[in-house]
């Protein structure tokens, strides 16, 4: 007979807590009762023990049955499938003959919506590598007029109004001697698809630094495109956020290039001394050469150089509208302003605003600086009413007509 231990162990090596021998755990429990042990097969083993061992046993089975149930919904939460059952309501796995008829689940759909945004993506990036690296490198400002722009530049705020000097010239950028015939402060609203164009006169008076007294057309031969700013911001008050130098010589490209403009022309053109151009007022179709003249036409005009800002914008308006009507002639048009524009805008500034334009007509608004011709130590200038040009920015940088307050000549 096996001899116990103070602390329960028995002197064969076998431990009294082995649960899985009923024998074992009711002889322990019935020596802690000072009863004698059972022997040989539990012939003393009382009823509650033999009843206890029974209900373990179906305890232990059960929770079996309840593992192997769990296992089996979650793999049909994985894989749908549809089980049969046997005679007594067992599944295929308790040991019973039917076999598991398994469903396949729903295939899976090719990634439509990710394959259609990756080829526009592709489409995008040929088009930026096709069209805008392009303009690009041709419109670029050279670095030393990029750097001394970026100091009278403000931040653009991407999808906010911005302003755009435009200067109008005769020469190339970098040719420091030449004068800017055309001044026009530009406000572009991308979202609202608005467009306001504010001329300022080529012989408006200003102060310049180091130079005194100028009209504003000597900004740039002084002080480039940078001085030009400068001078700007102090009649205006406006925050300039770009530049963009235009060489009117290249308009005859650029218009070419897209087939021809339509034109309203205010009032009649008559200039056989200089430009040759004759042409009466109404719509007309001009050819690049056509339109180039009509930029420049400033005699023969009661107002002068007042009625060629306003036919300058007026020009600006059908080349934008005519570009924007037909996207396909964009390359062409890249191609153009190389010859035409240097600015410090990029692609990425311009497609989303011709984008917005093609979507919608733009709102163009057009006006002059309110102010009137004076002859100042034997010198003619226009003078700006400082008082009403203030009212008018008021008007421009809330989005509204500036030739409602004010325009040109008071």
């Amino acid at each position: 007979m096996a001899q116990y231990r103070p602390d329960g162990g028995r002197d064969d090596g076998v431990d009294a807590y082995d649960y899985d021998d009923p024998r074992r755990y009711t002889s322990r429990q019935r020596r802690r009762q000072g009863q004698p042990e059972a022997r040989n097969g539990g012939a003393v083993v009382s009823r509650r023990s033999r009843l206890g061992d029974a209900l373990r046993g179906i305890g232990r089975e059960e929770g079996r049955r309840s593992q192997d149930q769990g296992q089996a919904a979650s793999q049909q939460s994985y894989y749908p499938r549809q089980q049969t059952y046997g005679q007594q309501g067992y599944p295929q796995q308790y040991g019973y003959s039917e076999q598991l008829v398994y469903q396949e689940g729903p295939k899976r759909r090719p990634h439509r919506a990710r394959n259609v945004l990756l080829v526009i993506l592709a489409i995008l990036v040929g088009l930026y590598l096709l069209i805008c690296v392009p303009i690009d490198r041709s419109i670029a400002f050279s670095d030393d007029v990029a750097t001394s722009l970026s100091g009278e530049l403000s931040m653009h705020v991407p999808l906010t109004p911005y302003y755009v000097l435009a200067l109008g010239s005769d020469a190339r950028e970098g040719d420091t001697v030449s004068r800017t015939d055309t001044m026009i402060l530009c406000r572009i609203d991308p979202l609202a698809a608005k467009v306001t164009m504010v001329s300022i006169p080529r012989d408006t008076m200003v102060q310049i630094d180091g130079h005194g007294t100028q009209k504003i057309n000597a900004a740039y031969a002084f002080g480039g495109a940078a001085g030009a700013v400068k001078a700007v911001k102090n009649l205006t008050g406006a925050s300039v956020n770009h530049v963009a130098l235009v060489n009117f010589d290249g308009i005859e490209t650029l218009v070419n290039a897209l087939g021809g403009v339509t034109v309203d022309v205010p009032v009649d053109v008559n200039d056989p001394g200089y430009t040759g151009l004759v042409l009466s007022a109404g719509t007309h179709e001009m050819d690049g050469h056509t339109a180039m003249l009509f930029s420049r036409v400033r005699h023969g005009f009661a107002n002068g150089d007042y009625q060629r800002q306003e036919d300058q914008r007026i020009l600006i308006s059908a080349i934008m509208k005519k570009a924007l009507s037909n996207p396909l002639s964009l390359p062409a048009v890249g191609k153009a302003m190389g010859g035409l524009l240097s600015t410090t805008m990029r692609c990425y500034n311009i497609i989303p605003l011709l984008t917005r334009f093609a979507i919608g007509s733009p709102t163009i608004y057009s006006a002059s600086i309110p102010s009137s011709p004076q002859t100042i130590g034997g010198v003619s200038y226009v003078v700006a009413d400082e008082q009403a040009t203030a009212t008018m920015m008021q008007v421009v940088n809330q989005g509204g007509d500036p030739s409602t307050v004010a325009n040109g000549v008071q």
